[in-house]
């Protein structure tokens, strides 16, 4: 039996939209996001991970003062520069810590004591009712954060000893603290170890994360679920 070509048409014409509908959209995708940290604010790559999701996050190590907003998509740091960068955003607080060798018999310092041991003045424990034994002060480069932080609060930007030992890292300075009873530097609590005791608290310090002007949405969202 030949079936009529008007109700052939209608078949096809009533399949159309299901054939169309079952291919559906491509979804979305989001590009990689790249994200400078100073080494202080390593603690929180975990958390920026985790609220990422799926993204890749590129990370690059770079130093407070070098960092570039033009050339990445979100930075983080500890501490408010002066210039403060905007948009910025609260993601987290961290302690200032001064920090010796557990085995040092100094428990607690002054501020005006931390003030002399890091900038020379004071370079025998003995002076602060410690043993007779040379201080030897670590510290960080000016660009660095913390250090940034610590000089300006304490030092009153003046220089640190110019016998002071220089870390690249928080990790070397725990290190050389922890293997030395007569060291003496600085670290944030979040990446302070059982190899040092801290004897000073500075100040409580705000972590910041910076963006471009026009965050994406996929930044929008890591920042919104950050500060969850």
């Amino acid at each position: 039996m030949k079936v009529p070509s008007c109700i052939v048409i209608l078949l096809l014409l009533t399949c159309l939209p299901l054939v169309s509908c079952s291919a559906g959209a491509p979804s979305p995708t989001v590009g990689p996001i790249t994200l400078q940290y100073t080494a202080a604010s390593q603690p929180w790559l975990t958390s920026i991970y985790n609220c990422a999701g799926n993204t890749v996050i590129i990370t690059d190590q770079t130093a407070a003062d070098i960092q570039d907003l033009q050339a990445v998509d979100l930075a983080i740091r500890l501490g408010q520069p002066e210039n403060l960068p905007s948009p910025a955003y609260q993601i987290g607080t961290d302690d200032l810590l001064v920090i010796v060798n557990p085995q040092n018999p100094i428990k607690k310092l002054t501020v005006a004591q931390v003030r002399s041991l890091f900038n020379g003045q004071i370079q025998n424990w003995k002076d602060v009712g410690g043993t007779d034994a040379r201080v030897q002060v670590w510290a960080f480069t000016k660009a660095e954060d913390i250090q940034g932080i610590f000089d300006h609060l304490i030092l009153s930007d003046s220089p640190v000893t110019s016998m002071a030992r220089l870390a690249s890292n928080p990790n070397e300075i725990t290190q050389a603290i922890s293997k030395d009873i007569n060291a003496i530097g600085i670290l944030n609590r979040r990446l302070k170890t059982s190899g040092v005791s801290d004897v000073f608290t500075v100040t409580s310090m705000p972590v910041l994360a910076f963006t471009r002007s026009n965050p994406t949405e996929g930044i929008s969202n890591i920042l919104s679920c950050l500060q969850k």
